[in-house]
């Protein structure tokens, strides 16, 4: 899930919105320079821990970009998101890909975990639908029944402190929206249609996927690479844009700047049964 299109607002009720920005989630986010960028760091994750042969389980898929990329290295991709009509993009993009039988999508929300059955070698979520979700505790329950012992979760989320956010918004002197992922908690407009957003630390992640995984590791991502609302700064300079990737590749996994990420990648373990 992209930062771009969102508009933020004062606490309130949440709905389904990622319907309304599904046939142009691509272009805004997934095809931008900076969706790339960003992405490319938790695809070096997800290829080398999920191997050819293995079946993952893949949460708030979106349009289908990670699954399908797994996918063409022999990775089984199950894969759902809560919106029929990412959904349905996805299948769309699965049906120009004729060489590919193991990877299905479906909708289902992370509300819903107890309606899957079978075993996973692993799982993961990419770029914050889990921030989407307040109840991480619960979720964790859910999964583990899903998640062979021993098999990893990757959860990409949008992380509670981002510099890069800060001084773009400081600037135009919107000093509220620069602190707003401090709260934890804010209410996102995307199109227009609100949804809550919860930003957790990944102490707060750790204590709520515990005991049933371990937080093996966990880097940031977009540290240097800054957030997608920056795109139309950042698209003229790509060599810029390749010098801030490196450093994120360099560096992002250090302590003290791995927290500082537009987004934070979290390696979780299932716990032994």
């Amino acid at each position: 899930m992209s930062s771009r299109a969102i508009s933020f607002d004062v606490i309130g009720a949440s709905i389904e919105p990622f319907d309304f920005i599904a046939r142009e989630y691509d272009r805004i986010f997934t095809k931008s320079a900076i969706g790339m960028a960003q992405r490319a760091q938790v695809t070096r994750q997800l290829y080398r821990i999920f191997r050819p042969g293995s079946h993952v389980l893949e949460l708030n898929c979106g349009t289908g970009e990670d699954a399908l990329g797994l996918g063409t290295r022999g990775v089984q991709v199950t894969a759902f998101d809560s919106s029929s009509r990412m959904i349905g993009v996805a299948k769309q993009r699965l049906l120009s890909e004729t060489l590919l039988r193991d990877v299905t999508f479906e909708v289902l929300r992370n509300e819903q975990l107890e309606l899957l059955d079978g075993r996973f070698d692993g799982a993961f979520s990419n770029f914050s639908g889990m921030n989407c979700l307040r109840d991480w505790s619960s979720f964790a329950a859910q999964l583990s029944r899903l998640v062979r012992p021993g098999g990893h979760f990757l959860l990409c989320i949008m992380g509670r402190v981002c510099p890069w956010e800060m001084l773009y918004f400081l600037l135009r002197g919107k000093r509220r929206a620069a602190f707003r992922r401090n709260s934890g908690r804010v209410l996102a407009h995307i199109d227009e249609h609100p949804v809550n957003l919860f930003y957790k630390s990944a102490g707060e992640a750790r204590a709520a996927f515990a005991p049933h995984f371990a937080l093996r590791g966990w880097r940031g991502i977009g540290v240097f690479v800054p957030p997608s609302y920056c795109e139309a700064f950042i698209r003229p300079r790509r060599k810029l844009l390749t010098a801030l990737a490196t450093l994120d590749r360099w560096f992002s996994h250090l302590p003290g700047l791995r927290c500082l990420g537009d987004h934070v990648l979290l390696d979780f373990v299932r716990s032994p049964q």
